[in-house]
């Protein structure tokens, strides 16, 4: 025999029911498309950079402080949809003094990632056969190759839109990037070192291309010991990792005089979770503070 439902009943039966197709729908969705956050605040704000067909959208968080004499200075943070609103939490909370802008670089989408687009920016466009090793892994049939270019249109085109719209220490930069981010983060310290002052790189996808970044570690060292022995002034590397195994790429560049490496280990995360305290970890190097 069916009993009727009150109405207060019948009221959570659906709110349950609601949940529960929310959290389907939510678990269907394909990780990074997640809708973004938001940030509405009158020192956050973002406009649109680059051809009018593809566009990136700049995201830009102000302190609530005067700028200093040289001006502010800055954090660069690549998957800007994403990582932004998370460097923006951090600083109010860490840092709500400190005289840092916040800038995410990221696409004019809802959601947190534009895969597409990333894993064109993001990446070289070379297609290195793939060996027979574990964990390294090619880029399968996505379209590639735009890291160069992407590059180019952060020095040539964003940091002087930056320079008009509000004071910027361009000496006093940093780099964050996650995963793919971080394949371009170290793919800029050894091309660019001098373009910013600092680099974090979360999770750095070294797999690239048969282990390109790899190589590429190499070659670094290798110029900087034919070149006079040292990074001069020192460059500070950050690089976190989730799981139990030590990035590869550490050992390569270990030991680099004037590279100044710290590598902060999370056994606890996974590959998506460990952006968060990557993310204060990158802050606390920006800021000269030390963050375990």
């Amino acid at each position: 025999m069916q009993i009727p439902l009150s109405r207060r009943g019948f009221l959570a039966v659906s709110l349950v029911a609601m949940a529960a197709g929310a959290a389907r729908a939510q678990e269907g969705r394909p990780r990074g498309l997640e809708p973004a956050e938001r940030i509405e605040h009158p020192r956050a704000s973002h406009f649109d950079l680059g051809p009018a067909e593809a566009p990136w959208r700049i995201f830009l968080g102000l302190p609530q402080v005067p700028a200093p004499r040289g001006g502010y200075s800055a954090i660069l943070a690549l998957d800007g949809n994403a990582t932004f609103p998370i460097l923006w939490h951090l600083r109010e909370e860490l840092a709500p003094e400190a005289p840092v802008a916040l800038v995410g670089i990221g696409y004019p989408v809802e959601t947190r990632f534009d895969p597409a687009r990333r894993w064109f920016d993001l990446t070289s466009p070379g297609k290195q056969p793939v060996p027979a090793q574990e964990g390294l892994r090619g880029p399968g049939d996505r379209p590639t190759g735009g890291q160069d270019a992407f590059l180019r249109m952060i020095a040539a085109q964003l940091l002087p839109e930056l320079g008009r719209r509000l004071p910027l220490d361009t000496g006093d930069l940093t780099l964050f990037g996650h995963s793919l981010g971080g394949l371009f983060v170290l793919n800029t310290l050894f091309t660019r070192p001098r373009l910013f002052a600092r680099y974090a790189a979360a999770d750095p996808s070294t797999w690239w291309n048969a282990g390109e970044p790899l190589r590429e570690a190499r070659a670094f060292r290798g110029g900087i010991l034919a070149a006079g022995g040292r990074l001069d002034p020192a460059v500070p590397l950050l690089i976190a990792s989730s799981g139990t195994e030590p990035p590869p790429i550490l050992s390569l560049l270990s030991g680099i005089p004037g590279l100044e490496l710290v590598h902060r280990p999370h056994p606890q995360e996974n590959h998506g979770s460990v952006i968060r305290p990557a993310a204060r970890q990158a802050l606390a190097l920006h800021l000269g503070r030390r963050a375990g």
